[in-house]
């Protein structure tokens, strides 16, 4: 499949409606009842705490109670099958993560199609910094990009699984780069950092809230930010683009999704409903202690966003041949 032909079928599979909504009239107030959002992950996370964040202000803006459940389980698809056999009808939706664009990528068999969901909006990225360890010696991405290709397979990178945004980041960096790097997955993040503050590892691309005390401290060094500018908080940190790595990207992107075929005046009510609690001053300043920025993309601009993921990521995946166990 080609890149405009993937692109072109990406966005359409995740703006289409195709499933027909025959029980609601448009004159039928709507909502009548409690509105559920289904996690992809466990209670605790910031996904979970966005999710939880949010729902009391939405339930304000609609009139009803918005009640969070989680259903983790098998990389997010256990959520993602409750909400496609769900009725369109406004009353079933679900968190997105980063992975929400490559499940389908690395898992061809799943028992539901993608175009049976429609994105609502992108609510927040969460940029990453690729972070060694300060006892390498390495200053800049220039230089460990010299030092990793004079001993190839020699030095390994951690990500929190095989498939995620930040795996594939990872690879995207090795081909960008050519260098010759061992991926290492983990099962969790605190292990990765712990590993790296070690030196058993050489380099890992991490989310800002699981690294910035240690970077802070000088225990890690940030050799790149991948965001599209500098952040704030780390305004000596250049981006992936600045050291000449454009197409790099992984990030911890957070969103919401609804059942395709919801009608028109009801997914524009919940849409707006989220991106206005999003966006209050007092949910963006939470939230950058989590290292999450507010975006609060339309729906349009979220599926074109996804389906920009789709390509990236069915490249590397292709070229680096990654496959779940």
């Amino acid at each position: 499949m080609t890149r405009r032909n993937l692109l072109a079928a990406t966005a359409g599979g995740l703006l289409a409606t195709a499933v027909p909504f025959a029980d609601a009239s448009a004159n039928e107030p709507w909502p009548t009842k409690p509105i559920k959002v289904i996690m992809p992950f466990g209670a605790g996370g910031s996904m979970d705490t966005l999710s939880r964040l949010l729902a009391p202000i939405v339930s304000e803006s609609l009139g009803q109670q918005v009640i969070v459940e989680n259903r983790p389980g098998a990389t997010g698809t256990v959520t993602m099958a409750a909400v496609a056999s769900a009725p369109a009808d406004g009353y079933t939706l679900m968190f997105t993560g980063s992975s929400y664009s490559i499940i389908a990528l690395l898992m061809p068999n799943l028992p539901f199609k993608m175009d049976a969901f429609t994105p609502l909006s992108r609510l927040t990225v969460g940029p990453t910094l690729m972070a060694v360890p300060a006892q390498l010696g390495i200053k800049t991405m220039a230089e460990f990009v010299a030092a990793a290709k004079k001993q190839p397979g020699k030095w390994s990178y951690g990500s929190s699984g095989i498939g995620t945004s930040v795996h594939l980041g990872g690879e995207l960096f090795k081909m960008a780069a050519g260098v010759d790097l061992v991926h290492v997955p983990y099962r969790g993040t605190p292990a990765i950092v712990a590993d790296l503050l070690e030196n058993r590892l050489q380099m890992s691309v991490l989310g800002v809230a699981d690294c910035r005390q240690y970077v802070a401290s000088g225990q890690l060094r940030a050799l790149a930010v991948s965001y599209t500018e500098r952040m704030p908080e780390f305004p000596d940190v250049p981006t992936f683009a600045e050291v000449g790595y454009p197409s790099v990207r992984a990030s911890n992107d957070f969103g919401i999704a609804i059942r395709a075929g919801t009608p028109a005046p009801i997914k524009a009510r919940l849409e707006e409903a989220y991106r206005a609690a999003v966006r209050r001053p007092e949910i963006v300043q939470r939230l950058k202690d989590f290292g999450l920025i507010v975006v609060a993309t339309s729906s349009a601009d979220f599926a074109r966003d996804l389906a920009d993921d789709a390509v990236r990521y069915s490249e590397v995946i292709r070229a680096a041949n990654v496959k779940l166990e």
